[in-house]
């Protein structure tokens, strides 16, 4: 197991910035995902580990060993890549032993790392296979398999699903879990999908215009953004984002952009009246409430099976709703609803995440049955 550390890195393009002074560790054995938008860095930043990208600034090391300008063969990683990279005229059998073979292993140590590696991924029954003969999900796993056969310090992904099928995905990503716990190596992953960061990272870093926006565990990242942009990238539906001046005349409440009067359960004590500020709460977070005085039209209902997400609008901002599976929803309907105190999150006018002890947070009368809306 090896552990990594990013001190200052940076990479250039002529005068763009690519990657902006970036410092972050890797423990030994950790799973740690990048995820962010398209063009924010995190492939990047990955192959300047790899070392197939040069470092512009700044210094890589792997257990305290500079490793900055050590060439990609000498830093002891393996990648994995989006096109699988096989060679399309030799069977999988091949392709996992043709790296062993060109570096002057024995054949019986290759016979021993390609035998490993092909019950670890079940894939004796397409050893004869070309790839052409092969599912998207098979090429995956006997490109992992290649990787694996090198016994490298570091696995590094650089999106290795995005080319499969929901489906497919989904039990790949059981299959890459299995294989870290297995092996104990350390990992770094890429990926633009939320989902697969969510359940494969031990940490996650959301990247950002070449900028590292946060590091945390996926309940971290999930219910503690650090602003505006996490809570955004991050949950599927979106948090709904409401935006206004906070007002604390009479109640704490929200006058949105629109005019419209939104009261809160609950305020930041830390945040000055006529403070300009938005609120995120995710969908799940709200409830059907007929005792509510906030109502609003369904726009659009997506259906996913045990529940149903209500899209809508209040004061000129997107709402979404989830709602348990049951009563047939439809556009137009004009539903009550209420907001998990709980669960609010406050972000001042920057975009960044306010934070206040929870000591000082001010009590909020809600019955046990207005709560059991939420869950416990």
């Amino acid at each position: 197991m090896t552990s990594v550390s990013l001190k200052g890195v940076k990479k250039r393009y002529g005068s763009q910035v690519a990657v902006h002074e970036t410092d972050l560790e890797i423990k030994s054995g950790e799973f740690l995902v990048f995820v962010g938008p398209s063009g924010c860095g995190k492939s990047t930043l990955l192959r300047m580990v790899s070392g197939l990208e040069e470092v512009s600034d700044g210094k890589i090391l792997f257990d305290l060993e500079d490793m900055t300008f050590a060439p990609a063969s000498k830093r002891g990683v393996a990648m994995v890549f989006q096109s699988y990279a096989l060679y399309p005229h030799m069977t999988a059998e091949q392709n996992l032993s043709f790296g062993l073979r060109m570096t002057g292993h024995r054949k019986d140590e290759i016979e021993r790392r390609v035998s490993r590696a092909v019950k670890m991924l079940r894939l004796e029954n397409y050893l004869k296979r070309k790839p052409s003969q092969l599912s998207g999900g098979q090429c995956q796993r006997v490109a992992i398999g290649r990787a694996l056969v090198q016994q490298p310090k570091i696995f590094l992904f650089d999106e290795p699903l995005s080319n499969l099928d929901a489906e497919l995905r989904s039990s790949m990503r059981v299959e890459i879990a299995a294989l870290h716990r297995e092996l104990d190596n350390t990992m770094i992953y890429v990926t633009h999908d939320q989902i697969e960061a969510m359940t494969l990272a031990d940490r996650i870093v959301v990247l950002n215009q070449g900028r590292i926006e946060q590091v945390g565990t996926p309940y971290e990242i999930y219910h503690k953004p650090a602003n505006r942009f996490v809570a955004e990238f991050m949950g599927t539906p979106k948090i709904t984002i409401l935006s206004g001046i906070l007002c604390c005349a009479e109640s704490p409440h929200l006058l949105l952009d629109s005019g419209d009067k939104i009261r809160l359960p609950i305020a930041p004590y830390d945040v000055k009246a006529d403070a300009a500020i938005s609120i995120g709460i995710r969908p799940e977070d709200i409830a059907l409430d007929d005792n509510s005085n906030l109502e609003f039209a369904i726009d659009f209902v997506e259906q996913v099976g045990a529940s149903s997400n209500l899209f809508g609008n209040i004061g000129g901002h997107q709402i979404r709703v989830t709602a348990s599976y049951g009563k047939n929803y439809q556009p137009g309907d004009r539903l009550r609803i209420s907001f998990n105190p709980n669960k609010i999150h406050f972000f001042d006018e920057h975009g960044n995440a306010i934070r206040f002890d929870s000591a000082v947070r001010p009590k909020v009368e809600t019955s046990k049955r207005d709560l059991s809306k939420f869950g416990s």
